[in-house]
């Protein structure tokens, strides 16, 4: 009984943990000649997009990044829950394109991008959060001179990009809120390794997967050990209803 009554708490506090962007981070006017923009998109494999759009990050489901379009602008949004950093999943990111091609600087001039964003803008962020306590405006780098950039000078981030992240927030609290905990109590479904098990009962009901920005991924009759993607998705299971799967 104890244990269903801990089960039921930690239920309803995911339930009911709205998520929010915790961190918006901009870093722009990186110079186009460290780029090969053809093996940037060639090499967009294992979830590491260029494509314009907000996506969430192969290190942190939590932490989303985005290019501008046609450009080498990178925007960051931390959301509630991130286990890592924006300056994590950057490295991990560049590290990924440098490894592919997409990145073209030698390792001097690639060394210089993390040497400016650590003496310049991680330091601006730690002063910002002891003054403020939370982060209520994206901080933004001039890359091609070493200094932050007003947010109103700046103009913020990018509109599409930070439509996205907003959108991408939504979506998993409206899945987040649809989820019913009694019922989930009854009629089970975990993901483990990326592998979706479900109860007996659930077996060969119909379903549809969506990411979080609500494009459809897939759809069929529910079995078990059905493989997930990397990153949070939602799903959607006749007669049970919408659950957020991490």
């Amino acid at each position: 009984m104890k244990k269903s009554l801990i089960l039921l708490i930690v239920l309803a506090s995911m339930v009911w943990a709205e998520i929010k962007i915790e961190m918006p981070v901009r870093i722009e006017f990186i110079p186009n000649e460290l780029f090969d923009f053809d093996k940037m998109k060639d090499c967009s494999k294992y979830g590491y997009r260029f494509d314009g759009v907000v996506h969430p990050s192969v290190l942190d489901s939590n932490v989303l990044y985005g290019w501008v379009d046609d450009d080498v602008d990178v925007e960051f949004y931390v959301l509630s829950g991130a286990t890592h950093s924006w300056r994590e999943v950057f490295e991990d990111v560049f590290s990924h394109y440098q490894k592919c091609g997409g990145i073209v600087a030698d390792d001097s001039t690639y060394k210089d991008i993390f040497t400016t964003i650590d003496s310049v803008l991680v330091p601006e962020i730690e002063k910002y959060l002891q003054s403020n306590g939370k982060y209520s405006k994206a901080l933004i780098l001039d890359y091609s001179q070493g200094i932050m950039l007003d947010w109103n000078v700046g103009g913020g981030p990018d509109f599409e990009l930070w439509k996205n992240a907003l959108d991408s927030v939504n979506a998993r609290n409206a899945a987040i809120s649809s989820f019913d905990p009694g019922k989930y109590k009854l009629e089970t479904i975990r993901v483990q390794n990326h592998q979706l098990t479900v109860s007996p009962k659930l077996i060969g009901r119909k379903f549809v997967l969506f990411d979080v920005n609500g494009h459809e991924l897939r759809r069929g009759m529910l079995q078990n050990n059905v493989h997930l993607p990397a990153y949070p998705t939602v799903i959607k299971i006749q007669g049970f209803g919408t659950r957020l799967l991490k």
